[in-house]
């Protein structure tokens, strides 16, 4: 899902909560941590409106269980949402499973059904999660909060899966406890809490929960991390998700810096909805990839691995614009893409015959177009490059 800004009030409380995925596992799960926590990461619960992305796993089964439990106490509005993706032949019993036990706690549960398909050199799972988490947005209403049971050995195998792919900060600092998403808040409060202690609890109440079989299939890097090599790592370092988690908590406070350093890189090179590449150019090697890569950022699309265009001196507007056509963005919407630079009120879009022309410096049509500034812009429309 596309991140959009959050309403002023929706961002107000996310800027006061820090970015705590490093707090304390608790020395056991219940209903009364649970009840704390949320009361730091949000304040009064009074009033609030709560939805569960629930899966019917054990994990969102034991939010949505213990957060029955505070209801009455705390006053709040609870119901789930529960996604079909259709993608294994026991979805639809899953489906009503989720429906029924959410039933049996007075909850109400929505089954959303949906029709996943990725396109080529996408991967199935990254589809699902995708229109997943879009359809769950269109779900929410503007003043209800998104919550999902990402734990923290979820966080541990995050950050490692983050380290083999060659993420930079922003990818390592990877699940935070609050963040602004669509029009709302994504609330995450089991991040210190271990997968054992949600077991301990789940069975300790009796409670029923799905098992998808593919969550055992080794083909899949997360299963194959979290089933052959996480033992082996927490048989050396038995702390090891506690200090992870506590390293992208870190990770966290880094990318908040370089984003604030990035705003500041901005605030000269906007031009309406391009940038400046006059003033990129004032800017140190560094700095110029920071803010390209917060521009992108902020128009919610998904950032490329390396912003190659910075990574090359900025001699003209031909190759600056050949580097463009090589940056890899994969939009988190499937749809043909095309980055572009504009000059004035050249547009890059046009054949390759007129361009060419228009490089030529001898060309006064060129000169005429080219002198009053270089633009840099890239082309976005539903949320997706263009």
């Amino acid at each position: 899902m596309s991140p959009e800004r959050a309403p002023a009030a929706v961002a107000a409380v996310a800027a006061g909560v820090a970015d705590d995925a490093v707090a304390a596992t608790p020395a056991r799960f219940d209903a009364a941590w649970l009840g704390v926590r949320l009361r730091a990461m949000l304040g009064a619960l009074r009033g609030r409106r709560l939805c569960v992305a629930y899966s019917g796993g054990l994990d969102s089964g034991v939010l949505l269980s213990a957060l029955v439990a505070l209801r009455a106490r705390e006053r709040f509005v609870l119901r789930a949402l529960h996604v079909n993706h259709r993608i294994q032949p026991r979805s639809a019993h899953w489906a009503r499973a989720a429906r029924l036990r959410a039933r049996k706690l007075r909850v109400p549960c929505k089954i959303i059904d949906l029709s996943v398909e990725h396109s080529r050199g996408q991967s199935l799972e990254a589809a699902a999660r995708e229109a997943r988490y879009r359809a769950l947005a269109a779900e929410l209403a503007c003043d209800e909060l998104l919550l999902t049971a990402h734990h923290q050995d979820d966080q541990l195998e995050t950050v490692l899966l983050a380290l083999l792919r060659g993420s930079g900060v922003r990818g390592l600092a990877a699940m935070g406890a609050v963040t602004p998403w669509a029009h709302t808040l994504l609330l995450r409060p089991l991040l210190p809490v271990t997968r054992t202690q949600l077991e301990h609890y789940a069975r300790t109440r009796r409670l029923d929960w799905s098992e998808d079989p593919s969550n055992a299939d080794e083909r899949f890097d997360r299963n194959y991390l979290r089933r052959a090599v996480l033992p082996l790592i927490r048989q050396r370092w038995p702390t090891a998700a506690a200090t992870i988690s506590r390293s992208a908590a870190h990770l966290a406070e880094a990318r908040w810096l370089l984003e604030q350093l990035a705003r500041t890189s901005l605030q000269e090179a906007h031009d309406g909805a391009a940038l400046r590449v006059s003033v990129l150019r004032r800017l140190a090697m560094p700095q110029r990839r920071n803010a390209v890569r917060q521009w992108i950022a902020e128009r919610g699309l998904q950032l490329p691995r390396r912003v190659r265009v910075l990574g090359e001196p900025l001699r003209g507007a031909g190759q600056l614009l050949e580097a463009l056509r090589r940056l890899p963005f994969q939009p988190l919407q499937q749809a043909e893409h095309i980055e572009h630079l504009a000059h004035g009120t050249v547009d890059a879009e046009r054949d390759r015959e007129d361009r060419d022309r228009e490089s030529d410096p001898d060309c006064p049509e060129h000169r005429r177009r080219l002198q009053p500034r270089a633009i840099l812009r890239v082309a976005t429309r539903g949320g997706a490059v263009r």
